[in-house]
């Protein structure tokens, strides 16, 4: 079980009535926080990882696909940084169910302003919409040391989180 924390932004537009008391979340990763932003390529919908900030993006116009796309682009992300398949597993297990709630922590929405704006300049600095990668971009901000994490890296946070050895090269 985990929560999608969605900005009010985000419950308008998709519709949502967000439950008052969020069971805890049984992932490793814990609850995501989600939030509608703006790119040149497209609004997109931008979820963080409450403990890890580790960030995934789903396309605004693929919203009635979200918990299915979320699933895979998690899924995705942690197979990137070399997290073991049947530890992907394990976690994204547990997203079979998705609580929506209100948003609970001033940091995390704060670093997630701070990864908006990367995902914005990385479309932004696309030649065209052809050579954007929603992947790249996920990747490249797994490397971005965070102040919410005492400057560390989301990739070190989500593996020491998920139980697996090994640190950022960078």
């Amino acid at each position: 079980m985990i929560t999608f924390r969605c900005t009010k932004k985000l419950r308008k537009y998709l519709g949502i009535i967000p439950i008052d008391n969020a069971q805890p979340p049984t992932a490793a990763l814990g609850d995501w926080y989600a939030n509608l932003i703006p790119t040149f390529a497209g609004d997109l919908i931008l979820f963080a990882s409450e403990k890890s900030l580790l960030t995934v993006a789903v396309p605004i116009w693929e919203s009635h696909r979200l918990v299915a796309l979320f699933r895979i682009r998690v899924a995705n992300l942690l197979w990137m940084i070399g997290i073991p398949q049947k530890i992907i597993a394990r976690e994204v297990g547990h997203f079979d169910q998705v609580q929506f709630s209100k948003t609970a922590s001033r940091s995390v929405l704060g670093s997630m302003n701070d990864f908006a704006w990367h995902y914005q300049i990385i479309a932004e600095e696309s030649v065209d919409k052809a050579g954007l990668s929603l992947s790249k971009a996920e990747y490249k901000l797994t490397q971005m040391p965070c102040g919410g994490l005492d400057y560390q890296f989301p990739v070190d946070v989500a593996k020491k989180l998920l139980g697996v050895k090994g640190e950022n090269p960078s």
